[in-house]
């Protein structure tokens, strides 16, 4: 995008969605965490539980969480200095600022299109949702 001169031509909406998604991965890190103090108090002090599968997989996706939540953070802060600095007349944001907050959204779309299954699947294991419902079990069709 630098290079090509590329620019982003409604920054302030970017803005806003960066924000938004910021606030919903730190309440979904939120509802995790008590999620995973649950499993906890569960499981109590034994050493072999059922649910070791589910708090890995709470465990990386917390991480994954504040890591969008710090990455959305550098975004806003790059779309905010970027609006301030290198902004044309008609409102485009260009040049370096433009290519940062470009390449800060476009990784933290990817962390969030990772979280979404994940975040179902630690919902299924962890309520045991009917397989016929869960959406992960296949079934073998029948030649009828």
């Amino acid at each position: 995008m630098w290079i090509k001169k590329g620019h982003l031509s409604t920054p302030g909406a970017l803005l806003t969605g960066v924000a938004l998604l910021a606030g919903g991965m730190l309440s979904a890190f939120t509802h995790l965490s008590t999620l995973r103090l649950k499993i906890k108090e569960w499981v109590g002090t034994s050493e072999a539980s059922r649910y070791e599968v589910e708090k890995g997989m709470l465990d990386e996706t917390a991480a994954h969480l504040l890591t969008g939540s710090l990455l959305c953070a550098f975004d806003v802060a790059s779309l905010v200095i970027g609006m301030n600095v290198s902004v044309t007349k008609e409102g485009h944001l260009y040049g370096f600022w433009a290519a940062l907050s470009a390449a800060i959204s476009s990784y933290v779309l990817v962390i969030f299109i990772f979280l979404i299954p994940r975040l179902y699947s630690a919902y299924v294991e962890i309520n045991d949702v009917s397989p016929d419902l869960n959406g992960f079990a296949g079934r073998k069709r029948s030649n009828r």
